[in-house]
């Protein structure tokens, strides 16, 4: 995938010479919103975190902090960035939202990017199901899931004017979903936090997705009214 990513960026910044401008590959708003992007998705985690533990969602918690659970996260990491985190950001979040930005306002072109984003898991599930008899399950729950998680990734790239931003937020949701929430996913022995539960499927739905999602664009919806208004109130007084 991201051979194939790499190759037509490339093709396509040979035909427009702007494109890695435009779609956010080059180039930020500033230093200071990209550290605040950078901070607020370990922020948000470790307040998550901190909260479970305190109102009782989970209890026993110990970090395991090993060479092999590092290795683990070092190496899914890369392979997120190669086979999901780039080429879906540089399609959905840049290319595909570029053009949707050229005919609808922001806003408009924000919901209809995530459902865009939604297709593409769906069309890989029913591709599977057709050919490999393997159950077609998409629950209402992953759609609402998909669909916030899209928005929270395109409210990165709108605030700090850069599409890395999202593909690092990308990243961090899927190490987290699979290192501390999921405990590991299948393999206990690579967790980062080892904990108990109240209830099966608690963090999956507390941390990675109020937490890391949901409160990521909640602070960044509020960031960026915050900036469309002082830019309005700039206006009036010029």
């Amino acid at each position: 995938m991201l051979g194939l990513t790499l190759v037509v960026i490339i093709i396509l910044k040979r035909k427009n010479p702007d494109m890695f401008k435009n779609i956010g590959l080059k180039g930020m708003n500033s230093s200071y919103k990209l550290i605040v992007g950078i901070a607020l998705p370990f922020i948000l985690l470790v307040s998550g975190i901190l909260t479970a533990y305190l109102f009782g969602g989970i209890e026993n918690v110990s970090l395991n902090l090993t060479t092999n659970v590092i290795i683990a996260i070092l190496i899914n990491s890369v392979t997120a960035f190669m086979y999901e985190a780039f080429p879906e950001e540089v399609f959905i979040r840049g290319l595909i939202f570029e053009e949707l930005h050229k005919k609808y306002r922001f806003i408009i072109s924000l919901i209809l990017q995530p459902l865009i984003f939604i297709c593409v898991p769906i069309m890989v599930m029913a591709m599977a199901s057709i050919f490999f008899g393997e159950p077609f399950l998409v629950t209402i729950d992953y759609f609402i899931l998909l669909f916030t998680f899209g928005i929270a990734l395109q409210l990165y790239r709108k605030f700090t004017g850069t599409l890395w931003m999202s593909i690092i937020f990308h990243i961090v949701y899927l190490e987290v979903a699979r290192y501390i929430s999921m405990g590991g996913i299948n393999d206990p022995d690579v967790a980062l936090l080892e904990f108990d539960e109240t209830f099966g499927g608690f963090m999956t739905l507390y941390l990675s997705f109020l937490f890391i999602v949901v409160f990521s664009v909640v602070v960044l919806s509020v960031l960026l009214l915050i900036e469309k208004r002082k830019k309005v109130i700039k206006t009036k007084t010029i």
